[in-house]
């Protein structure tokens, strides 16, 4: 079973610190697609953007749960 993360006294549920980290590795793979001309390539931006946080997302819960 997963337990809360106990930041002084403050409890987070494990799949908001999942959610942390992936923002910290989601903006910079953002500015890099951004430097490669990702959007030539993609039709909805936004909808790349959540798919590729969600995969990254999922990755973390797998990896880490």
């Amino acid at each position: 079973m997963l337990k809360e993360v106990n930041i002084d006294g403050i409890f987070i549920a494990p799949f908001a610190a999942d959610l942390f980290f992936a923002l910290l590795i989601f903006f910079p793979l953002r500015m890099f697609f951004d430097r490669q001309a990702i959007q030539r390539w993609v039709w909805h931006r936004q909808l790349f953007d959540i798919s590729v946080f969600v995969i990254i997302v999922s990755i973390i819960a797998l990896v880490f749960g």
